[in-house]
């Protein structure tokens, strides 16, 4: 049994930004990190009904070729930070994998590395 449950009653641990890393801004990087919180996200939809951020990237996903965020094109990853409003309900109510899960998403921080 994994220490991380999915869906676990703990508080989400909310790490620091690293926007100090020059990784931070590297552009292959961050579409790496968006493709793979995008297809975590795409295959949970629970966060759905929270901001225009969801239905925008569910709808790319399901308009894509292979219905699969590898074929989204990654121009179009900006339409989905531009919705996202830094809230935070689905980081802080929704979201079954934020740390300490192991897949450790934390989505608002990602689109303010994107905005960035």
């Amino acid at each position: 049994m994994s220490k991380y449950r999915e869906g676990s009653l703990e508080a989400p641990v909310r790490h620091p930004l690293n926007w100090q890393d020059e990784d931070f801004y590297n552009e292959q990087s961050l579409n790496q990190e968006l493709e793979r919180v995008f297809d975590i996200c795409h295959g949970c939809r629970r966060c759905v009904s929270l901001c225009k951020s969801f239905p925008t990237l569910f709808d790319l996903v399901d308009e894509s070729e292979t219905f699969e965020v590898d074929s989204v094109d990654k121009a179009d990853y900006k339409k989905v930070v531009d919705q996202c409003y830094l809230c935070d309900l689905c980081y802080m109510t929704k979201c079954p994998y934020v740390p300490p899960h192991e897949w450790n998403v934390d989505f608002p921080h990602l689109m303010l590395r994107a905005k960035a």
